[in-house]
């Protein structure tokens, strides 16, 4: 899987480069290093980004982007940005080749918690990139990025529909991918040796007291089987985001090591998207020149601080 997505992100460098040149004369010229590995490779960093294009300053938009696995410490990396955006109502741009189901679940119910919206999409940054560890962001940016949205490079697939599930609008532009997979558990069984203590009561066995004196796992196995517990913890998931049930099924249509492509039909039956449009339109300066401007547009001197 992680072979076919680097393809695609090589397939699309085109694109970017077509996107810079709409960019300023500094964000075009500057040299931008790659990352030591590609971003869906690496634990999901969320970072708190500002439009770059444009003359909308001082009141331009902001989101926030997510990019990268889905690990058991995401939500406590999702939990740090959105407390850095205080009572900012931004927009999540995700782009995630998946990972942790229980994560993804977690990062899900923060998200509908403050209403926000969720579209598929990467993040390219102008200047500092959160992977550059030698290069410091400008202190009046106050911990924001700056960075423009590729709305047809973002992929949302095995556990990241959980989080794309949970946005108030859920978005996927033309070419942006999201994919369900079999969940899969691995159960590992164990022989336990306890050492008890017990008097016989009435004819009957009593335990005074038990401790366990070895532990050895006996055998692992990877499931694909939900059990009853899971699957009534996904479906009440999908319920409070107003999924459709369906969805589920469709996670049955390709083993954990392949990835089915959901159609446009099927996202909006089980409305797992409620709308077709670009994740840049989002972020785009126009958003803050309307009347009234949009929620993620901020003042300068307002930008949220980490």
């Amino acid at each position: 899987m992680m072979k076919a997505l680097a393809s695609l992100l090589l397939a699309l460098s085109a694109a970017i480069a077509i996107a810079l040149q709409a960019a300023s004369v500094e964000a075009a010229t500057r040299k931008m290093p790659e990352p030591p590995n590609p971003a869906f490779e690496l634990p999901m960093r969320v970072v708190i980004v500002r439009n770059n294009i444009g003359s909308c300053e001082p009141l331009c938009p902001q989101w926030v982007s997510a990019e990268g696995q889905i690990t058991a410490d995401s939500p406590a990396v999702f939990k740090k940005a959105l407390a850095a955006a205080r009572k900012l109502q931004l927009p999540i741009v995700i782009s995630s080749p998946g990972g942790d189901v229980d994560a993804a679940l977690i990062i899900g119910e923060m998200i509908r918690a403050r209403h926000l919206d969720v579209a598929v999409g990467s993040t390219y940054f102008g200047g500092c990139a959160p992977y550059q560890k030698d290069c410091r962001l400008p202190e009046e940016q106050n911990g924001v990025y700056r960075g423009i949205v590729l709305p047809g490079q973002g992929f949302c697939v095995s556990a990241c529909p959980f989080i794309l599930a949970s946005g108030e609008r859920r978005m996927r532009s033309i070419g942006a991918l999201v994919g369900v997979h079999q969940i899969s558990r691995t159960i590992t069984r164990e022989k336990v040796d306890y050492f008890e203590k017990y008097r016989i009561v009435n004819g009957k066995r009593k335990v005074l007291s038990r401790k366990i004196m070895d532990r050895k796992p006996v055998k692992s196995y990877v499931s694909t089987r939900l059990d009853k517990r899971l699957k009534r913890r996904l479906l009440a998931f999908f319920e409070r985001m107003g999924i459709d049930n369906a969805l589920l099924a469709l996670f049955d249509r390709a083993p954990p090591s392949s990835m089915y492509m959901l159609a446009s039909d099927e996202v909006r039956t089980t409305r797992l998207i409620t709308d077709v449009t670009p994740a840049d339109d989002l972020v785009a300066s126009g958003v803050c020149a309307k009347e009234p401007a949009a929620a993620n547009c901020v003042l300068l001197e307002a930008a949220a601080k980490p």
